[in-house]
This record gives structure tokens, sequence and C-alpha cells, in this order.
């Protein structure tokens, strides 16, 4: 799991958390990149900041393959578009896999970006057995997933029509993008997204992509 753990950390957008509703299918959108580190906006209208640690600037990948939808690889309480030729592969109940948890956190898919030539991942991952809502579901996470993470902000936003919260933190031996994190509460239960890559500036786009094209999934 140490090595679980160091592949899922070295990420840029280390934890996007969403809480999800429902499946996995295919569709198409554009990122950008991220807002001020403050939690009082109301998430009926996401922040809008330029530069660190947010990014919101940065423009969404075109969209290429929606997954969460039924009958998809990996069905999710919400569906969202990824990046074309992504590699798309269910974790839960999977022979390769295990069963990977990070805390009370248990990985449910794995979007792969290296069919693409980039280096990273996104994870999709269920929190079970935490108090409280989207925020101390994420807070949860990321002290599991990145304990020596430092300088760690949330603020409410919408992601793509969902309601969530979202963390920006920087890993001990972080570089000057931070890393990621969005959490919102589904029917199943708070769901943890996370894209995971060494190159954080790289997979931004993708990042937002994901973040701008989420649905809850009505199937």
């Amino acid at each position: 799991m140490d090595t679980m753990r160091r592949r899922t950390r070295a990420a840029v957008l280390a934890a996007l958390t969403i809480g999800l509703t429902g499946g996995c299918a295919d569709g198409k959108e554009s990122p950008s990149a991220g807002g001020s580190p403050s939690a009082s906006p109301g998430a009926t209208a996401s922040p809008v900041t330029p530069g660190p640690p947010w990014h919101d600037e940065v423009v969404a990948a075109p969209a290429g393959t929606t997954v969460g939808g039924k009958g998809t690889p990996c069905e999710l309480p919400v569906t969202f578009s990824l990046p074309a030729e992504w590699k798309v592969e269910a974790v839960k109940g999977s022979a390769k896999f295990g069963e990977p948890r990070v805390g009370k956190a248990l990985m449910l898919c794995e979007l792969d970006a290296r069919p693409t030539g980039a280096l990273g991942f996104l994870r999709v991952w269920r929190v079970d057995g935490v108090a409280g809502g989207a925020q101390e579901h994420l807070k949860h996470f990321l002290d599991a997933y990145s304990p020596d993470a430092t300088d760690a902000e949330y603020r409410r936003v919408k992601a793509g029509t969902v309601d969530a919260v979202e963390a920006s933190y920087l890993e001990e031996d972080g570089g000057t993008v931070h890393d990621r994190a969005i959490a919102v509460s589904s029917l199943y239960g708070p769901i943890v997204l996370s894209l995971d890559t060494s190159e954080p500036a790289e997979l931004l786009p993708a990042y937002q992509l994901v973040k701008q094209s989420a649905r809850i999934n009505r199937d």
C-alpha cells in the first residue's frame, strides 16, 4: 500500500474530491483553473481566482469521453467528461487492485492518462464512516492520503452542477502548483475524485474538464 500511496500521491491535482451519485458514460468539455481558498462563497456561484493556489484561469481540456454512466467500465454516482484516449478501469472488486484503501476511503475507479503520453491518474474513491459534511470527508481523505501536506485551504464551489468543497494543498516536497480536492455528498455516500500526476501543470486542463463537467447520475 505504501507503493500505491506514493503512486497516488505523485499527483499534481492530488485530491479532487467529488460526492457522486450514479454511473459511467462518454462525453466532452473544457476546463479552467483555481480560485481563492476561502470556504465562504456560496455553492451556487463558484469563486474565480487566477494564479496560485487555485489557477482558475487554466482552460479545460477538450472532452472526449464521459465517465460514470450505466454500462461503462466504471459506474459511479456522478458522470463527468474526460479527455480522449484515457484508459478507464474499475478498481472495486478487481483482482488486479485488491481492495485499495486510504484511511476510510475505498478506491472505486482509476482513469489513466498514460495512453495520451501524459503521466498521471484520476482516481475515484468512496469515503465511509466519517461524521460531518463534504468538507469533513475531504479533510479526512487528505489527512490519510497526504499526511505531509501543507498550506491546505478550502472553498465551496460548483463541480459542474454539483455543490462541492474544493481543497488546495502542497506536498511536503511539492513545487509551485498546488494539489487539489473537491468533496460532494451523494445519495450513495461521499466520493473522492483525485487527479494524480508528477506534472501538475500538465494535467490541470484535464482536472478542470472533470470539475466543470460533473453531473449527478440520474440513470
